[in-house]
């Protein structure tokens, strides 16, 4: 996971919210009426996926498919929980069927990492470190309790370790290694730069292998 910037809101999303909000304010916080249907911020994945060359914004794979891969748009802060922030662009988090379904409306009491916090200090580079050997996100050493919980929660609730990520994080840090050895040492953070600055795929966790390679002074 790394950090993402979704972007101003575009045209239309105040006008749904002042239309629809308040239903689903009815429905989950006040138990009146029924649960509405209306999902309208499905409208606007392909203006949150646009920031990222439709990459999941939470496991960092490309949405190009249908299955798990099928591109949604998640409420980060879960529709039954803050019914308030429904139609709120801030809240919308350009996701895969895979990482959406598995967190549902899932909102353990310190929250989840938030790929598009405002404040660096809660960003995802703040939270993560990437375990080189066996391609696990883990959390970062040094945090608080309440950040490391933060992370393991966000890591198990979402399922981010299971055994096709591991898969695709060791090859891709593989084949990102490979290059790397062949690259002269004079041209390496140019080639580093496109791989963690730019929309590609598990652009996060060559961050974070990097990070590592630095640390034990292989580059």
């Amino acid at each position: 996971m790394r950090w993402i910037d979704r972007g101003p809101e575009p045209d239309g999303v105040a006008g749904y919210a002042q239309q629809f909000t308040q239903g689903w304010v009815d429905y989950f916080q006040n138990r009146v009426g029924e649960r509405p249907t209306d999902h309208y911020w499905g409208e606007f994945r392909s203006a949150l996926g646009s920031w990222s060359n439709n990459i999941c914004w939470y496991c960092e794979r490309q949405c190009d498919g249908e299955g798990e891969l099928d591109p949604t748009v998640d409420n980060f802060r879960p529709r039954s929980r803050f019914p308030e922030l429904v139609y709120a662009w801030s809240n919308w988090i350009f996701s895969c069927y895979r990482c959406n379904y598995a967190k549902l409306d899932k909102w353990p009491e310190t929250g989840y990492v938030d790929p598009c916090a405002e404040d660096p200090s809660e960003r995802p580079e703040q939270y993560f470190d990437y375990n080189v050997v066996t391609g696990e996100i883990i959390p970062r050493e040094g945090l608080s309790e309440t950040a490391r919980r933060k992370a393991l929660n966000t890591i198990d609730d979402l399922d981010l370790n299971n055994l096709g990520l591991l898969e695709a994080r060791l090859e891709r840090t593989k084949e990102f290694y490979e290059l790397l050895q062949k690259t002269p040492a004079s041209e390496r953070q140019a080639v580093i730069d496109q791989h963690v600055d730019r929309p590609v795929e598990h652009a996060g966790v060559i961050r974070m292998f990097v990070e590592n390679l630095r640390r034990d002074g292989v580059i």
